[in-house]
């Protein structure tokens, strides 16, 4: 694993790109001439008399003190930074041609060789200090045989003919040399050590970079699984060194790397084929064939999907491969329920047909499977989840789904599976459960089932939406004793996080009326169902209201909050109005205050565009009487000519009114008359 990242199937797929060794032409015309001891050579390869006088002065190597290069651009430092002799060794490359870091290189010593000896290649010499790679210089020869091999664990390259080239690889590689069966070579050997003066690197150089990167362990692969991020690709491509269309011709490192990713046992291995249309990249846009490997046992239904899916949708820069060609494309096993799509993993988990679990061994894995890839997001400020429905795999993200399709699908499945642990796992992982008004039938559902002891502290820490506590509260004032026991227990805890999210809402009369039903309820009952059902046993109801009083503190008004948001006050009346004979004298006067300041401001008339108008009705209704109505009355004269108005006044039931109400419709009914 690389120092400076943490470990990635991404950096995986880097990794596996970096080479241990590179090959590269000079970008020069012809070889230098190079003065050996007090023998000067310009021509090459070298004559059998040179060769013969070279070795009988310098038996093994001709040190680097003894070695001058006259043409001196062709070796000097900015030769070896401006080519790429180095670049496959880049350890941080970008969409440059340059290598990334400064570097120096060292003359170790000139050698020739006649049998095949790898020591030739490899310095002997003290290095100098951040010394990463030796490159070798193979001039021009008449060397037949001596097949050069450079290792790294199980990462083997040989190269067959090495002439007038450079060769680099990493200092920790190991070199082998096949005998030479006619001829000779010579070569010139350097070290390459990083410059971090030149480089501006003020550090500690990573360790990863002085070595070939390794293949991950097994449980790095592992972790890396469990823990992928959701929102990127959902799979990486890694490139390969050999063209192969099987799994079973592969070499070399492409062979290890498959070997390790099958050790791990968690990821879809395919060999994907660029195609042989000739074309320089591979068309990020196309579906491109592939074989998956067997001992993957990939399901059927996510290899189907992934030949009808773009590539582009499965990993990123799969266009840089080139036609023809293959590449790897890995991804997690548990990202198949990411590929099928939220619809189609929901329908397999409700037909569960002949057991299929996806490969993952059991239902319950599925369901695990789907709670990480679907359901771990983020709140927007609402506090409902971000999007979620896939109904077919695809990378762009999908419009916002309805909230059954974000939440009630998976309920209703789990719930019919009736895996209290997976219930209990789906409440821990989805925080945006509480969605809506159907989770609220559901949790209903599932604490009546299985009893309230197991979910009371996720529901006292939910943070519910409004619709969900809206509709909890219908169904406990229409009787529902569980509902009610949930109400009573939970309301109180999940009040401040309502008045947040209402706040935040701009012009939205039902969300204010929804709280303040929520409001109402809490209001009416203020303690704990088996407390006051114990209480009413033995005290009439208006003590029972007083005890609790003195008991439970009152919690922030609606009222209140609502002062520093005008314009969601301006819905208070209407909210009101169903609740209006059952409120209390303070409460009323207190969202009337509030209200009032509002909608009687001047410059009224932009009620009309923000839809409080059937709010000044109500408010006018209720302040008949009173020494407000004057305000209320001059604001609504103002605004008469309106027809949503007189509709609204129209729709009203007369027959609960007032008299002093009666009397207010009656003018309020009547056209408006010009100023005389």
């Amino acid at each position: 694993m690389s120092d400076e990242d943490k470990y990635s199937l991404q950096t995986f797929a880097r990794d596996a790109a970096r080479v241990h060794c590179c090959r590269s032409n000079p970008n020069v015309r012809r070889s230098p001439t190079v003065k050996l001891g007090d023998l000067t050579v310009a021509t090459w390869p070298l004559s059998t008399e040179t060769v013969a006088a070279l070795i009988a002065a310098y038996p093994e190597r001709v040190p680097a003190k003894d070695v001058t290069v006259h043409n001196y651009h062709f070796f000097r430092g900015d030769f070896f930074v401006d080519s790429n002799i180095l670049g496959a060794l880049d350890p941080a490359p970008d969409d440059s041609n340059y290598f990334s870091m400064a570097y120096k290189p060292t003359l170790a010593h000139f050698a020739i060789d006649l049998t095949g000896d790898a020591s030739t290649l490899t310095p002997t010499s003290r290095p100098p200090p951040h010394t990463f790679a030796t490159v070798v210089y193979f001039f021009p020869s008449t060397c037949v045989g001596g097949a050069v091999t450079i290792s790294d664990d199980d990462w083997t390259t040989t190269f067959e003919a090495l002439d007038g080239c450079f060769l680099s690889f990493y200092s920790t590689c190991q070199v082998t040399v096949a005998p030479i069966t006619s001829g000779h070579r010579s070569v010139a050997v350097y070290y390459a050590a990083y410059d971090l003066g030149e480089s501006g690197w003020h550090d500690t150089v990573p360790t990863a970079w002085f070595a070939p990167r390794p293949l991950p362990s097994i449980q790095e692969l592992q972790d890396v699984a469990g823990h992928y991020d959701h929102d990127g690709s959902i799979g990486v491509a890694i490139g390969l060194e050999t063209r192969s269309s099987t799994f079973d011709s592969l070499h070399g490192r492409d062979k290890a790397i498959v070997d390790r990713l099958l050790a791990a046992d968690v990821y879809d291995i395919a060999l994907v084929q660029t195609g042989d249309d000739g074309k320089k990249h591979t068309d990020a846009n196309a579906a491109l064939p592939a074989s998956f490997h067997p001992l993957c046992a990939t399901p059927t239904l996510v290899q189907e999907i992934y030949h009808q899916t773009p590539i582009h949708e499965f990993a990123a820069d799969t266009d840089e491969y080139e036609s023809p060609g293959c590449f790897l494309l890995v991804w997690p096993k548990a990202a198949r329920v990411h590929i099928l799509g939220y619809n189609r993993l929901i329908a397999l988990l409700r037909a569960n047909v002949d057991g299929d679990d996806l490969g993952f061994g059991s239902l319950n894995s599925v369901f695990t499977a789907a709670f990480r890839y679907f359901y771990r997001r983020p709140r927007d400020n609402d506090g409902r989840g971000s999007s979620l429905n896939r109904s077919e795999f695809r990378s762009q993200e999908p419009e916002r789904p309805n909230p059954d399709q974000i939440t009630n699908k998976m309920a209703s499945v789990l719930y019919n599976h009736g895996d209290l642990h997976l219930i209990e796992t789906f409440l821990d992982v989805h925080d945006q459960w509480a969605d809506d008004e159907t989770m609220a039938n559901w949790i209903v559902a599932v604490v009546r089932r299985f009893g309230a002891a197991r979910f009371q502290h996720r529901l006292q820490t939910a943070h519910v939406t409004i619709d969900f506590a809206a509709h909890l509260v219908q169904l406990a004032t229409a009787g529902d004793v569980v509902a009610q026991s949930i109400a009573c227990d939970c309301i109180p805890l999940w009040w401040p996080h309502l008045l947040s999210n209402l706040v935040q809402t701009f012009y939205k009369l039902q969300r204010v009326s929804r709280v303040f039903d929520v409001e109402t309820y809490m209001l009416t009952h203020p303690m704990d169902l088996t407390a006051s059902m114990h209480l009413r046993r033995y005290l009439p109801e208006v003590l029972v209201h007083k005890v609790a009083a003195y008991l439970v503190a009152p919690p922030v008004s609606l009222a209140d909050a609502l002062r520093d948001r005008a314009h969601l006050a301006g819905y208070l009346p209407a909210a009101m109005w169903p609740h209006r004979n059952a409120l209390s004298q303070a409460r009323a006067a207190s969202c009337i205050e509030a209200a009032t300041e509002y909608l009687c401001a001047p410059g009224g008339g932009t009620h009309f565009s923000t839809g409080h108008l059937p709010s000044l009705v109500y408010l006018a209704l209720l302040t008949a009487g009173t020494p407000a109505f004057a305000k209320v009355d001059a604001a609504v004269q103002k605004l008469r000519r309106y027809a949503v108005f007189t509709s609204e006044c129209a729709g009203l039931d007369t027959a609960s009114l007032s008299t002093m109400q009666a009397l207010v419709m009656d003018e309020y009914m009547q056209p408006k008359q010009p100023p005389t």
